[in-house]
């Protein structure tokens, strides 16, 4: 996303150095040669119904409600690569706090209690704070997203509700390979979410949002799954924005999940003598 010449010279700055901020998420699947697989298709009966697949999936969903977690990210647009270490906490629909680490300090801070945004920027001694909606996300992550799709994807689960629409026939056939099963969930406006399960473990692998006419909007992919408290979670997760041409790879150090963490986590209060500055004055007309 560019950044208008209307913004302060400061907050271009701010805006630039914080794109690397987002841990979120997660790099396209499609560019792996992968052999042919020559397993005979299964037949329809021997396919296990959506149900089975998505059922014990929605079950962890409703149990990763709030994780804090250290991790490394890896950031690539047509422009600009980087990765970082971040420290992260999340709490399920929409809350969020990352801390990005320099090599002797924090960084900058980003906050989110589901309503207000805030970045702020020790070393410049100034904070931004405004309505945490998709475009002021994307100000400082240049990934238009809400508060709770980047809550979704943290928690490594795919950034919409694994539900299709009222009505429609969700539907499961046997991957192009042999290893996954695959399910789509029709959307809105002739759109469907895709998700690819493996086999074996049922585990979700990858998924894509794909338009009416067979275009890849964005996809994911979840590996390296591992045991935390009881629960199997993806320790890898890639994302990729096919029309932003931008791949973020994110792979947890360490994971800790936790049903009851306090609001004042998510709620930025800064030492006194920061200069704040409102994002939403600043929205572009």
């Amino acid at each position: 996303m560019s950044v208008s010449p209307d913004y302060p010279q400061q907050w271009q700055r701010h805006v630039v150095s914080s794109l690397f901020l987002l841990l979120i998420i997660v790099y396209a699947d499609g560019c792996t040669a992968r052999r042919p697989s020559h397993r005979p298709p299964l037949p329809p009966s021997s396919l296990p119904s959506a149900q089975e697949l998505l059922g014990p999936f929605k079950t962890r969903q409703q149990h990763l409600t709030g994780l804090r977690g250290l991790t490394r990210l890896t950031y690539q647009d047509r422009q600009e690569r980087g990765s970082l270490t971040q420290a992260v906490a999340i709490a399920a629909p929409d809350r969020f706090r990352l801390e990005l680490f320099s090599l002797l300090s924090v960084a900058a801070i980003h906050t989110c209690d589901g309503q207000t945004l805030a970045a702020y920027f020790p070393r410049d001694n100034v904070i931004y704070r405004g309505a945490a909606n998709p475009l002021s996300i994307a100000r400082f992550t240049r990934l238009m997203l809400s508060a709770r799709e980047i809550t979704r994807l943290l928690l490594g689960l795919p950034p919409f509700p694994v539900e299709g629409e009222s009505g429609a026939t969700t539907t499961v056939r046997l991957g192009p390979h042999g290893g996954t099963y695959r399910v789509d969930l029709p959307k809105s406006g002739g759109s469907v979410a895709a998700l690819w399960f493996d086999t074996n473990t049922k585990h979700l692998q990858r998924w894509a949002v794909i338009a009416a006419d067979g275009s890849t909007q964005t996809q994911g992919k979840l590996a390296d799954y591992r045991q935390v408290q009881g629960l199997s979670f993806p320790f890898s997760i890639t994302l990729s924005d096919t029309h932003g041409a931008q791949h973020i790879s994110l792979v947890y150090k360490n994971v800790e999940f936790s049903q009851a963490l306090p609001d004042s986590l998510f709620r930025l209060t800064p030492p006194s003598g920061v200069q704040e500055i409102d994002i939403d004055a600043h929205q572009p007309h």
